[in-house]
Parts: structure tokens; sequence; C-alpha cells
């Protein structure tokens, strides 16, 4: 999908080659087909090429404003802020529009260079000093960057020219905000409340309102705001101020008149699905959530993320096969959408459908070459198919694609490079894929249990496998999995009445009977003398549905042997 900027930069060579420059002072018909040609090299997303032409334009025609705003449009979008920057002030230099003012205060913001961008809004204040849009973005810089002497200083210019409105109130209400001046915003506001129709004077005491934790008075405004502007994003802060009140009724209806607006951006209603899908959510129930994820669908179908938020809320519910479907219509809208293509994939295999996983895997990687993400879910489906080869093949070129990548991607990479290099026997390389996995991540618990798990196999480095496994489990205090490795560190070690503690434990927490539990808990007990007890255990393990014959001939040769057994 073209994103915004590109779109300008279309749009703005419409209006050069097309309708006729009427902004600048030079004649563009000059170069108006090396325009059409830039329009073809951005439509075919050829930027350097595009780029390319631009520059041959200025070197021809160096005043050409235009030319030079289209290049630091285009500079912009690609990442060059500085670049963009020395083109549309040349741009500026040439014709001091608004339109160029406008663009370089966002570069500027993008760069968090504020005292350029107060620099640039005070000069194009003083050659255009009726324009009020101005002296709004510079109120919002200078409340932003905790200048509020100075605030104040351009609103009262303003008030004196007499441009007092209820825009420029909101504006040095922000300041006050920001400023956590909450009864200065409130009382400035306050005058306009039922006078005005501006939904961002209701917003914004609703706001402050609930800042002051004044609930009935956010919801007082903001109703009357609704009523006012007939703005329904105003229901979301209505939700927020019902939220505080504890009324999950008046919440989730709120939210519902926002969601089925259309004129309710997409953006607020996706940050409250992410809000309503974190742990911390106490204010509506699931089905309640469902219904809002339903309601987007309905509203913005043709968007990715709200088939993936569904999706979302649908797995969390246990509805697999309804949540792979919403990953499918996500990925077939969105085919460079990561995150959908991994949902998908995870839940094929948790499905058990391990040939699609590999097919899906296909087919995001062939959307998305190389992508470090996909080449790591391509590889867990490749392992589940005990496809080592190509398990390896794949999370090894995950690895070497993810030099940029974020330190929690690399981790777990390393890590289930470490799980399968030991299916391989290559411990000394599992070892180091583990150790690498824990150095990037200090809280990858996997990694660090399944470390100190096979080093206690090994009977290798048994206290650096009871430290590793310590910390996974003050990573996650209730893992029967992490408690029985610790427990079998402390067998290894001799130590087997601390065993036989975190072994208990471990059958405590656990929420399913598992061999591998039982069988050690059976060890345990038969190292501590307790013979009896521990052929107790070691037959129950010989009854469990999911016991190899691997597992069964060792278990029953201890049975024989009434002993522990390595």
């Amino acid at each position: 999908m073209m994103n915004n900027i590109i779109k300008s930069i279309l749009v703005l060579l419409f209006v050069l080659v097309f309708a006729g420059k009427n902004y600048a002072q030079s004649n563009n018909s000059l170069y108006r087909s090396e325009l059409a040609e830039v329009e073809v090299k951005l439509r075919e997303g050829n930027f350097p090429a595009a780029i390319n032409i631009l520059d041959q334009i200025l070197v021809k025609y160096p005043t050409a404003a235009e030319v030079f705003y289209a290049k630091g449009l285009l500079l912009g979008q690609v990442g060059n802020l500085d670049g963009a920057i020395t083109n549309v002030e040349e741009a500026y230099k040439i014709e001091p529009l608004v339109l160029y003012t406008n663009y370089l205060v966002e570069l500027y913001k993008s760069k968090k260079d504020w005292k350029k961008a107060v620099e640039v809004l005070t000069a194009a204040r003083a050659k255009y000093p009726n324009d009020t849009a101005l002296a709004r973005e510079l109120l919002s810089i200078l409340g932003f960057t905790d200048q509020l002497d100075q605030a104040l200083v351009v609103y009262n210019q303003e008030k004196d020219k007499g441009n007092h409105t209820d825009t420029l109130d909101v504006a040095l209400a922000d300041v006050f905000f920001y400023g956590n001046k909450n009864k200065e915003g409130i009382a400035l506001l306050l005058p306009w409340s039922g006078k005005s129709t501006l939904s961002s004077v209701y917003g914004r005491l609703g706001y402050g309102y609930l800042n002051e934790k004044k609930a009935k008075n956010a919801i007082a405004t903001l109703e009357l705001g609704v009523a006012k502007s007939n703005d329904a994003s105003l229901y979301l802060d209505l939700a927020d101020a019902y939220k505080m009140e504890g009324k999950s009724k008046f919440t989730f209806d709120a939210l519902e008149k926002a969601f089925k607006s259309t004129d309710v951006q997409y953006v607020h209603k996706y940050r409250v699905m992410l809000d309503l899908l974190g742990v911390e959510n106490k204010s509506l129930t699931m089905d309640q959530v469902q219904s809002l994820a339903n309601t987007l669908v309905l509203v913005h179908p043709r968007i990715a993320e709200s088939h993936m938020i569904k999706g979302e809320i649908l797995w969390k519910r246990g509805n697999t096969a309804e949540a792979k479907s919403m990953f499918l219509t996500a990925v077939g809208i969105a085919p460079n959408q990561i995150d959908a293509w991994r949902m998908l994939i995870n839940v094929d295999l948790v499905m058990k459908q391990v040939d699609e996983a590999i097919q899906h895997s296909k087919e995001g990687l062939n959307a998305n070459p190389g992508n470090p993400a996909l080449l790591y879910f391509s590889g867990l489906a490749y392992l589940a198919k005990e496809d080592n080869a190509s398990a390896r093949q794949l999370l090894e070129a995950a690895l070497n694609n993810s030099t940029n990548e974020n330190k929690y991607l690399r981790s777990i990479i390393y890590g289930s490079l470490g799980d399968l290099y030991h299916k391989l026997n290559m411990d000394a390389a599992s070892d180091v894929a583990y150790e690498e996995a824990i150095k990037l991540d200090s809280t990858n618990a996997v990694a660090m249990n399944n470390l100190a798990y096979y080093l206690s196999l090994r009977k290798l480095d048994l206290e650096k496998a009871a430290d590793y496994s310590m910390r996974s489990i003050a990573l996650e205090p209730k893992s029967s999995t992490y408690q029985d490795t610790y427990a079998w560190v402390m067998f290894q070690q001799g130590n087997y009445t601390e065993a036989l503690k975190w072994i208990e434990k471990a059958l405590k927490n656990s929420p399913v009977t598992s061999v591998t539990l039982i069988e050690h808990y059976g060890d345990i007990l038969s190292q501590l003398g307790k013979t009896k007890e521990a052929l107790k255990q070691w037959q129950k393990a010989l009854t469990l549905a999911d016991i190899s014959e691997k597992d069964k001939l060792k278990i029953q040769e201890k049975i024989k042997e009434k002993k522990y057994v390595e």
C-alpha cells in the first residue's frame, strides 16, 4: 500500500503536470515531461531513479522551488531527514510558502530538533502574521518542551491581534496539560463549554477532569460535547470516564458507538483494542472485547489488523479454527504483514497441521524474502516435521539475516538453534547457542532451562546448570517444567532431599501428568531408599498414554532391578 508521503508527492506531481502550477512563480511546462517520468518511477517503487530525475531537472532549473520540495518529500520518506531538510529549506528560500514551512517543521520534529522547529515557525509567523495555524503549532511545541512563559507570549500576541478563538484556547490548554497544570487548562476551556461546536474543547476538558479524578464532571462535559459537535470520537473519552467510575456496561456502550462510527479514525480504535488485549484489562469481559473486535472487522473489513486482532481474541478463547480463518484473511489483504504470517504459522503448528505450516511459511517468505522472523517460524515448522536439515538451513538463515533486528528475536533464534543442535548431537554448538540467547535476552527462561537440563543430562557444569535453572524459575515461578529441571540438577549433584522438594513442587504445578515427571519422581525416591514408593511411581509412568517405547523399556528395567538405573 502506498504511504501518505508518496501519495503527497504524486498529488503534487499531478498538480504540476496536469493541472498547471497555480502557486509558484516559474513556468513548469519546460520540465513537465520529466515530472511525469518521476511519477512513473514512484509508482514502480524506484526511489533512486525518481530522485535522479529530480536532480537533473534542478541542474537545468535551479529556481524550481516545487521540485526541491518534491525531492524533500521523497528523501524524507526514505529516512534521509538531513537531505530532506536541505531541499525543503532551498524551496522555502526561493518561494516562502506555508506549505514548505509546515513540512520543514515536521522534519525537525522527526529529528527532535525543537529549537530549529521553533525558529522556523517564529520566522513564518513574522511573514504570515494572520496565519493562526502557525501560532497554534508553535504553542504545541513550546508546551511539549516545557516553555510555558514563551507559550503565553505567543498566546497573548494572538489575542492582541483579535485572534482569540476556541482553537487558540485549546492549543494553550494543551500547554497547561503538558505541564500538569490541570486546573489552569480547565479554567481556560470552561467558558467555551456549551458554546463551542469544536469537539477538542470537550475532549480536552474531559481529559483535564479525568486528571483531577473528577469522572462525573468528565462524563457530563463529554456528553455535552457529543451533542454540540456530533463527533463520535468523544465516545472514546467517555469510555475512559465510565471506566474510572467502574461502570463496565456504560464503558462498553460508549466504545461500541465509537467503533460503529466510520468517522472515528481506525488508529484510535486499534489503540483501544491493544489496551483491551493487555493483561491490565479489567474493565470489559472477553465477550464484550470479542463484540468490539467483530464490529471492527465489519466497519473496517479491508484493514488486515482488524482481522488479526479478532483472530488473536479467538485464539485466546480457544477458537483455534476461527482464529486461523482470521489470520488467513489478514495475509490475503496484506501479504507483507509479518505478524499475520507469524500468527498463522503458529496456529498451524498448534493444530498439528505441519504441512500447512510449511506451505504458509513458503508463501510468507515468497512475499517477504529474507525476513528473519518468517525464516525463524519456517524453521520451527520443519522442526515439527522432523526435517532437521531444512530446519537447520532456515534457522541459520534467520540468524544470518537478523543482524539489524531486536535482541529478543535474535535470542529466540539462538534458543531454537540450541534445541536443534542438541537433537543433532552437536552438544558444543548447542551450549554456545543457548549462551548467546541468554546474553541477548536475560529473560529468556526457555534457553536457561534447556541449557540447564541438557548440562545435567551430561553431568557437566552442574553449578552453572543450577544457576541457570534457578534463574528460569525466578522468571516463571509456577513452571513445572523448570522446577523439574532444577530437581534433576539437584539429583545429579547428589542432593536428593532438595531434588525431592522440587519434584513435588513440579508435580503440584503440572497441568498434565507427564511421563518424565513421574519417572524422575520415582528415581529420586529410589535414591532416598524409598523403593516401594519409587516402584509405585514407575508403574504409574508405564500407564501413561504418551510414553515412548524407549522410555517404557528403560522404566521396565528399573522396576525389574528395583532401583534407579541410568
